[in-house]
């Protein structure tokens, strides 16, 4: 039955009361998702590195923003704009993905992450010319003008195009040592496992099938979880923060202190990387160094190169 915009609101509260609070068992939720969060801060390493790669991205838009304009007289190709909008989308990505892991959702903080190595792949792909920026989005140059948008060719061309690139910089035709792409492979799988079926957040529920824990709906903290998210979300920024100078233009190049930052980034993230092989003995450390050394081939001084 249908009920005025007032009574809506009245007649939900009125089945949401918890000892007296409208609303009262959802404080639970954010009163344990603030105490996740503080849990967190114990990893000062991670944010530290996560906080200032950010500080770094946000001090290059302002340079884009502020300092470009009428520096630029050449044609510009309509590349950089699709390049541009892909780093601040990956970018919004890693922060959105921080939000949720540091409130007690690491998993679905892991979702994110993989959606973001996907689309980095695919640009550094595309700034080394061994795929388009148009064959990304599923456009082929070939079309006739005029012609009626198609989007079963659109998608069939883009996940082609996706799975070629994967092969080149990911697979078989990668030339990756055999170490790497099997650590990569094993990588990927973990992947997939959450992205498609959350088998790892359904696998901490385990306890409660057992009989041994209450059925987890709001956060607890467990340092696997959020370890995995924050490995990856340091090989994900190490990626992204690989293809931020290729944002420099042949008439507009960022001055000599921001390429101090750079390589300071830059090595700091090949450290915490690398720390998994060296000091925890796992092989993807090294695998995702040999990944971003060899298919992310940028440094301070790389401009636009299409």
């Amino acid at each position: 039955m249908d009920c005025s915009p007032e009574e809506f609101v009245k007649r939900l509260e009125a089945i949401s009361e918890s000892e007296g609070v409208t609303f009262g068992r959802v404080q639970l939720i954010l009163e344990e998702e603030q105490r996740y969060s503080q849990t967190t801060l114990q990893y000062k390493g991670h944010f530290a590195i996560s906080h200032a790669f950010q500080c770094f991205f946000m001090e290059t838009v302002e340079r884009i923003n502020t300092n470009n304009k009428g520096k630029i007289t050449t044609p510009v190709s309509e590349f950089y704009a699709m390049f541009v909008t892909r780093m601040a989308q990956s970018f919004q990505s890693l922060c959105g993905a921080e939000r949720v892991a540091t409130c007690g959702y690491p998993f679905l903080a892991y979702t994110l992450l993989r959606n973001t190595f996907d689309n980095l792949i695919l640009t550094s792909a595309a700034l080394q010319k061994i795929t388009d920026f148009y064959s990304l989005e599923g456009v082929s140059n070939s079309q006739p003008s005029g012609q009626p948008f198609d989007p079963r060719s659109t998608k069939k061309l883009r996940k082609e195009t996706e799975y070629e690139v994967r092969r080149k910089m990911t697979g078989s035709k990668s030339n990756l040592t055999p170490e790497s792409l099997a650590a990569i492979d094993k990588w990927d799988m973990l992947f997939d496992m959450e992205v498609h079926g959350a088998r790892l957040s359904l696998g901490q529920a385990e306890g409660w099938m057992r009989g041994t824990e209450s059925l987890p709906v709001v956060p607890r903290f467990k340092e696997m979880p959020f370890g995995m998210y924050m490995n990856r979300c340091s090989e994900v920024s190490w990626m992204m923060h690989r293809l931020t100078p290729a944002l420099q233009l042949p008439e507009f190049q960022f001055p000599e202190p921001w390429k101090d930052k750079w390589r300071v980034l830059d090595a700091s993230f090949e450290q915490a990387v690398n720390s998994l092989t060296k000091q925890c003995g796992k092989p993807i450390g090294a695998a995702m160094v040999e990944l971003v050394e060899t298919k992310f081939p940028f440094n301070e001084l790389s401009i636009f190169p299409l």
